[in-house]
């Protein structure tokens, strides 16, 4: 790939790796930081057979190369094939180069920027970061992934017709940034019992607000201590009342913000196509993009 080329057109940065070329420079300093930990971490490990130095030397040769490829990786999605054609190098290579440097932007962003689900782990530890934080929409959303060829029936949606993998996500409701990620799960697993699960929105502090759709009937009773609003379901065979439908559209006018959540997410091809990819690798890339998802929102003073 032409970086000299890319760089001459930075209107085409958010097409071909998600993000804007200032936001770009601005991630690139972190990166080559924890690219540098990375690499001395891995050329002194006590089993090593070559030399220091030894071999030819990586096509990706700087570190605006290395965060260039795999932002261009998770935005497109290419297959290996593809990738081998677009980089001259082996498909062996390219998945080398895939899994290491995805954790590699995990170290940068993870850490650095505390994606808060993956160093809090409570909803009150969120809640000393960040005082006015009593309140938050929570919403899961599911991936296609390749059929598997054991346990088809674990990963089968009946909801999608497909098999699926899921995950949930918290905002904040005004700032829209997100404040936490669950683990990736089978698809079939209802909504309701994979936040009973994570167990987060059950150590909210109390007193906090949770906003969510139908799929979280019941979660009240597992959360008796914040107060979880939810659509009025329509009776069976009757009609809402009017007072019922225009509460329902005010609660899904603020709810629809995590819906646009999951679709910026979703502007990143490795969330939006079906993964090919072993489902224990599914979980990493979920993570990197929620994290570059509030790496490029504006930091405001309500912002964890």
């Amino acid at each position: 790939m032409n970086l000299l080329y890319l760089l001459k057109h930075p209107d085409l940065f958010p097409a071909v790796i998600g993000m804007s070329q200032e936001k770009f420079n601005k991630l690139l300093p972190l990166f080559d930081i924890r690219f540098r930990q990375s690499r001395h971490h891995k050329l002194w490990r006590w089993d090593r057979d070559r030399g220091m130095g030894a071999g030819r030397r990586s096509v990706l040769r700087t570190s605006s190369e290395r965060l260039l490829f795999i932002l261009f990786y998770y935005k497109t999605y290419p297959t290996f094939r593809l990738a081998q054609t677009i980089f001259e190098v082996d498909k062996e290579t390219i998945h080398r180069w895939k899994v290491f440097m995805e954790e590699v932007l995990w170290l940068t962003l993870g850490y650095e920027l505390r994606l808060p689900k993956r160093k809090i782990r409570t909803m009150a530890g969120m809640l000393e970061i960040c005082p006015d934080l009593s309140e938050f929409i929570i919403d899961a959303t599911e991936r296609a992934v390749q059929r598997p060829k054991k346990n088809q029936e674990f990963y089968y949606s009946g909801k999608k017709k497909k098999h699926t993998i899921k995950n949930q996500i918290i905002i904040h409701p005004h700032t829209k940034r997100i404040l936490a990620v669950s683990q990736t799960v089978e698809g079939k697993r209802h909504d309701k019992q994979l936040c009973v699960d994570d167990g987060t929105v059950l150590r909210a502090p109390p007193g906090a607000t949770c906003l969510a759709d139908l799929g979280y009937v019941g979660l009240q009773e597992s959360s008796s201590h914040s107060k979880v609003i939810l659509p009025i379901k329509k009776p069976y065979k009757k009609e809402l009342p009017e007072m019922d439908k225009l509460t329902n559209q005010t609660i899904s006018s603020i709810r629809v913000r995590v819906e646009h959540v999951i679709g910026a997410l979703k502007h990143f091809h490795i969330l939006a196509d079906r993964y090919r990819g072993r489902i224990p690798s599914a979980d990493l890339p979920f993570r990197n993009i929620a994290a570059l998802y509030n790496f490029t929102r504006p930091i405001t003073k309500d912002t964890c």
